[in-house]
């Protein structure tokens, strides 16, 4: 197992979970990347059982392909990241409740493309709640896989020695995720709003 593979694991996944929606507005093409990121480890760790070479040459590939497609895609953007978003949600899932290497992987493949339909159908309607549950759950699917792989022998980590308690560890991460992202979100808006109306008095009518 590379060291190097779960420290990416988990830096990755606090970025994407304590930031995403600050990253969608403001690095779009990072974003995205971010989340070509995940779905290329978790798919590598869903095929294999381990973060190995294979998970992290996926990686790359995932964060080089989605990095390019948030410019070549633009008018897109909101299907591009229903279907990443939501194959990340899957693969998350799956990752969390440990079925992602099941059948060899399928089952974890099927996930992902199962959340990328849903995730396309419904992120239109509900957007900036979408970015910031996907990019929660996604995170903390991250951080503890990594942290699993850092600490094999921590049962708070380990899915299959830990029973419920690693789950509810990740919908925890997740709710403080969902939380910081919303309050930043928050006061992004107010802070928009008040200097408003100073803009348009430097302006004029």
């Amino acid at each position: 197992m590379s060291g190097l593979g779960a420290i990416l694991l988990v830096f990755a996944g606090l970025g994407i979970m304590g930031f995403g929606i600050f990253l969608f507005y403001a690095w779009l093409p990072f974003f995205y990347g971010l989340f070509g990121l995940e779905i290329g480890l978790l798919l590598g760790k869903s095929l294999t059982g381990d973060m190995g070479l294979l998970a992290i040459i996926l990686g790359i590939v995932g964060a080089v392909i989605l990095f390019a497609a948030s410019y070549s895609l633009e008018p897109y953007r909101r299907i591009l990241l229903g279907l990443s978003a939501g194959a990340a949600i899957g693969l998350s899932i799956a990752s969390v409740f440990g079925f992602d290497h099941l059948a060899g992987g399928l089952l974890g493949t099927i996930s992902a493309v199962v959340g990328a339909v849903i995730g396309a159908m419904i992120v239109p309607r509900y957007f900036d709640t979408f970015i910031v549950v996907a990019s929660a759950l996604g995170g903390a699917a991250l951080v503890m896989a990594g942290a699993h792989l850092l600490f094999p022998g921590v049962e708070l980590f380990d899915r299959s020695a830990g029973g419920v308690l690693p789950g509810v560890v990740t919908l925890i991460l997740m709710a403080v995720g969902i939380a910081w992202q919303f309050k930043v979100v928050a006061a992004w808006v107010r802070q928009t709003a008040s200097s408003a109306p100073s803009t348009r008095d430097r302006r004029g009518p």
